[in-house]
């Protein structure tokens, strides 16, 4: 397949390189490489994408970072910890030479400014969890913050003559009315107010005491270069979170550009919002310097959707020993021309090779590698490598709902789910479908993945113990399911078809398959509005509780409507359990339930990704996070 691309980057390349030399600019830079869809977003707060972590931890450093080998988290910007004897008190004291990218000197107050911002409505995201499930008094402080922002858009709106949802009606009346002693009734009622007026004097008040709720918080700045954490429980994986970057510290030169209602450090809704500007290496309104990263490199250029550069930072501790001085990232159409690309000379170093022809590529990496000579080619790719990544792909099944769209649904009785899981031949799937290089998976879990951690077997292939399954719940006639819908996207409707083959062979079951776009399936499945659905997960930290969490009762990544008080129960005892073996054994049975008993959800396969570097591009290690540290490469053209 490689190899019959040959005339089409002969097209191409001359396209590139006629791009390149019309839009001038910095030479090219030691290592260019290909993130598929660019950069979301800069700010360390609301990123959720892969392909924006890589970027970030190369410009920013957090307490703790990751061996490049081994994903072990090692300290970072600060030394490690010293743990108090219950495991809920660390005192993290911050490097002499930790720098940003100006010459300052990082502060334990930069950590506490980057890690409330994290928590603040407005700049809150996806990972604000990391803060209110473990630190002290960081649920309360949300919890707080949001009703109050609540009751304020709600009074923003009756000033602007709109109508407040019922829960901002009810806060209204809790913290705007109440406590002035008014009728709250009658006065939400009554025609005409000075609402603003009203929403001006809670703002008021809320700002002054903000402060004084988040000095509530377990986590603070002791003096410059010591930071204090007090958790809600021990966190045996902490330093794994602190090397994420929702942890990472914030530069004090931000705070130029915060937006603010009078002297008030809120929007007029009580907001955190700062100007999206603030992630550019050359903004400079109201004083501001571009912005300012701790890491081993520095933002010298970005242009959104196109490329990215960066350059060694240098005040890093480690500036000197750094080889690859300059970065750049480049964004493409779609993966096959970013390969074009690579096979042009263009770029060094793809991060994913995800294309339909993917198991040729697979193919041509195994063999360049395989030790084995019946396997063996002088035609592989040792240029192409295969990542184990800590993700697995899964179908959910809906627990909850008794009729989807007028028709009954079966998946509400655990035998039913089962006998599909039962019925389900993932070797073939994994093996002769993809031949991806993918895992085969029976648990949510990848083994050999986490250690002290092995999940369960899960259940195997078993196709007369799914068709019993199925008649002892009362389905002696498959037909009698109806017709089982299939939810997927066109990224995976190959799967996705050799499912629905194989249950009908196995089962005799009528089956059908929608093909959505990503949001349109993200809705049914908030809305538990299908029978079954695709689903993936990639881990977020190194814990068994990253995959395990998802199941548990009202958790907002529970698509299935999953509830067990038994599962929930030893997920709650493994997060106060101190004693490493015994917590595993906890989770072990919690999964075991999950994926052999109740099966929500039916496991397929742990992710492999497939990447390519130039052969003088050394220091690059496939790893299960898909994170490249750029500061140990070398360029050895």
């Amino acid at each position: 397949m490689i190899r019959t691309l040959s005339l089409l980057v002969v097209l191409g390349v001359g396209l590139l390189m006629a791009g390149a030399a019309l839009t001038g600019g910095p030479p090219r830079a030691d290592l260019t490489y290909v993130n598929p869809s660019g950069v979301h977003t800069l700010d360390p707060a609301r990123m959720s994408w892969t392909q924006d972590f890589r970027v970030a931890l190369n410009l920013w450093e957090g307490l703790s970072t990751w061996d490049p080998r081994t994903l072990e988290p090692i300290p970072a910007a600060a030394h490690a910890p010293e743990i108090s004897d219950d495991g809920l008190v660390l005192t993290f004291s911050i490097r002499d030479d930790a720098r940003w990218s100006n010459g300052d000197r990082v502060t334990a107050q930069d950590f506490v400014r980057g890690w409330r911002r994290a928590m603040e409505p407005g700049t809150a995201a996806d990972y604000l969890f990391f803060f209110t499930e473990h630190i002290a008094g960081a649920g309360q402080y949300v919890d707080w913050r949001n009703k109050h922002v609540a009751a304020l858009t709600g009074l923003r709106k009756l000033a602007r003559g709109t109508k407040p949802s019922d829960n901002e009606r009810r806060l209204i009346e809790e913290f705007a009315l109440a406590r002035d002693g008014r009728n709250s009734v009658a006065w939400l009622d009554a025609p005409q107010h000075d609402w603003g007026k009203l929403a001006d004097e809670l703002l008021i008040r809320h700002a002054a005491e903000a402060e004084t709720r988040f000095a509530e918080v377990g986590v603070a700045a002791l003096d410059d270069r010591t930071l204090g954490l007090r958790l809600t429980h021990p966190c045996t994986y902490l330093a794994d979170l602190t090397a994420s970057p929702v942890m990472l510290p914030i530069h004090e030169s931000i705070e130029r550009l915060r937006m603010r209602e009078g002297d008030l450090p809120f929007t007029a809704e009580g907001l955190v919002v700062f100007d999206p500007q603030w992630t550019k290496p050359s903004y400079s309104r109201h004083g501001y310097d571009g912005l300012i990263t701790n890491g081993p490199y520095r933002l010298s250029d970005w242009v959104f959707r196109q490329r990215l550069r960066m350059e060694v930072n240098p005040h890093n501790r480690a500036a000197g020993s750094i080889q690859c001085r300059s970065v750049e990232m480049l964004k493409f159409a779609n993966v096959s021309a970013s390969l074009m690309a690579y096979e042009a000379g263009v770029v060094d170093f793809l991060t994913d090779l995800s294309v339909p022809y993917g198991h040729e590529l697979a193919r041509l990496a195994r063999a360049a590698t395989s030790t084995d000579p019946d396997r063996h080619s002088s035609d592989g790719r040792a240029d192409f490598r295969i990542c184990t990544v800590l993700a697995t792909y899964f179908l959910n099944f809906n627990c909850v709902r008794a009729e989807v769209n007028g028709r009954p649904n079966p998946f509400t009785d655990a035998r039913v789910r089962r006998a599909f899981t039962l019925a389900t031949d993932r070797a073939a799937l994994v093996e002769r479908v993809l031949a991806r290089g993918d895992r085969i998976a029976g648990s949510m879990v990848p083994p050999d993945s986490i250690p002290g951690y092995t999940p369960p077997m899960g259940l195997p292939f078993d196709v007369d113990k799914a068709r019993a399954l199925l008649a002892e719940a009362g389905y002696d006639d498959p037909a009698a399911l109806g017709p089982i819908e299939i939810l997927g996207t066109f990224n995976d409707e190959r799967l996705v078809q050799a499912v629905a083959r194989m249950w009908r062979e196995v089962l005799g079951v009528r089956v059908e398959i929608r093909t959505q776009e990503t949001k349109t399936l993200a809705k049914d499945k908030i809305d538990a509005n299908f029978l079954v659905a695709r689903g993936n997960w990639y881990a977020d930290y190194n814990d068994p509780t990253t995959f395990l969490n998802c199941q548990t009762t009202g958790d907002g990544n529970n698509d299935t409507g999953y509830s067990n008080r038994e599962y929930d129960a030893l997920l709650s005892a493994a997060k106060s359990e101190t004693d490493p073996a015994r917590r595993a054994r906890l989770l072990r049975e919690a999964e075991s339930i999950l994926v052999e008993r109740d099966c929500p959800v039916l496991p397929i396969l742990h992710y492999a990704q497939i990447i390519a570097a130039k052969p003088y591009v050394r220091g690059l290690h496939a790893n299960a996070r898909l994170w490249f540290p750029f500061q140990y490469v070398s360029i050895d053209r």
